[in-house]
């Protein structure tokens, strides 16, 4: 059983940030971009049914940079296939993130890097930062840095997807109405990222234990812990998300737009 990573307690799972604005691809074949708030609540993301591409297994080296790199690229290439199939059947256009890697903590997405941020995702740029640390020099494959990969390309899919823009685009009159419609957008990424998570283990060498880390660190992780204002659920409504999401591997799983106000709390 690996060891938690336990510095993500902080400020990784508490929201690898997004910025900027989205917009439409036009670039790839596929339907148009659903607008408005069907995007959020009847997008037809939610009918493609499970996630079905396997990943490569276990990296051969670690201890480096470079081993490190190669392990979460051939990641990456899988969310890209993984996501791509299952907004073809969507109907809807994809496109890849562009992807940076940091060796050492930087300006990513307009800013300074942050505190125990493992990874970016820019919206308007349409880019994955991610940030090769000791303890993914260590371990490449440790699944808690997978997921929140994984979360981070959930922003993608929203973005792709009409979320982002129709979540930006939602009316909010009051702060708490605002935290509210966060901690929606920041819950679902917590599904998609697992529901991804759930279509590949069985092609990883990860053991219950692995996942058991993962659910572990997320029920430590909600607002109520990290001392934060309400933006990504409270460690409860965290873990039953990514449970769902790993349980369907689908994102049908994922809706949290029409989940009553209980369960995003």
């Amino acid at each position: 059983m690996r060891t938690p990573h336990i510095a993500l307690l902080t400020g990784a799972l508490a929201c690898l940030m997004l910025t900027g604005t989205a917009h439409a691809d036009t670039g790839t074949a596929g339907a148009p971009v659903p607008t408005g708030a069907k995007a959020l609540t009847h997008n037809p993301l939610y009918r493609s049914g499970k996630l079905m591409v396997p990943c490569g297994g276990q990296p051969e080296d670690t201890g480096s940079v470079t081993a490190a790199k190669k392990h979460l690229t051939t990641m990456l290439n899988c969310l890209n296939a993984s996501w791509s199939a299952q907004l073809k059947k969507a109907g809807l256009p994809f496109k890849k993130p562009k992807i940076r890697f940091m060796s050492k903590p930087s300006h990513a997405c307009g800013s300074a890097w942050g505190k125990n941020i493992t990874g970016r995702y820019c919206t308007d740029e349409r880019q994955l930062v991610i940030l090769i640390d000791d303890q993914a020099i260590e371990d490449p494959a440790d699944p808690i840095a997978l997921h929140l990969i994984a979360h981070e390309y959930a922003h993608h899919v929203q973005n792709l997807t009409g979320m982002w823009t129709a979540y930006q685009n939602r009316p909010a009159r009051t702060k708490a109405q605002a935290l509210a419609q966060s901690r929606r957008l920041e819950l679902q990424a917590d599904c998609l990222g697992a529901a991804f998570m759930g279509s590949i283990w069985a092609s990883q060498d990860y053991q219950d234990e692995d996942w058991k880390d993962v659910v572990d660190l997320y029920r430590r992780s909600g607002d109520e812990n990290l001392n934060m204002e309400r933006y990504h659920g409270t460690g409860e409504n965290r873990v039953a998300w990514l449970q769902k999401g790993f349980a369907a591997a689908s994102s049908a799983a994922c809706n949290t737009w029409t989940a009553p106000a209980s369960r995003v709390a």
